[in-house]
């Protein structure tokens, strides 16, 4: 499968994201990325360019129930 160009662009801000304001690894943020089915979604639904990488981010993690990734987000 090719994913569009603008789609990759999307999900390296979102693994930035994940790395930098939840301190993920790169590995894990990626893990969390493909399990997320972000790419499908955008892919899908175009309007999803519309969020920002950091509210993609948030998603991806509560979809994850990861509690405390999350927690740093309430301490912000």
């Amino acid at each position: 499968m090719t994913i569009p160009k603008e789609i990759e662009i999307m999900v390296q801000h979102i693994i930035r994201e994940l790395i930098v304001e939840f301190e993920k690894c790169e590995t894990e943020a990626k893990e969390l990325i493909k399990k997320s089915g972000v790419v499908r979604s955008l892919m899908i639904d175009p309007m999803g360019f519309h969020e920002s990488p950091y509210n993609w981010a948030l998603s991806i993690l509560t979809d994850a129930n990861d509690v405390e990734a999350l927690e740093k987000y309430l301490r912000h």
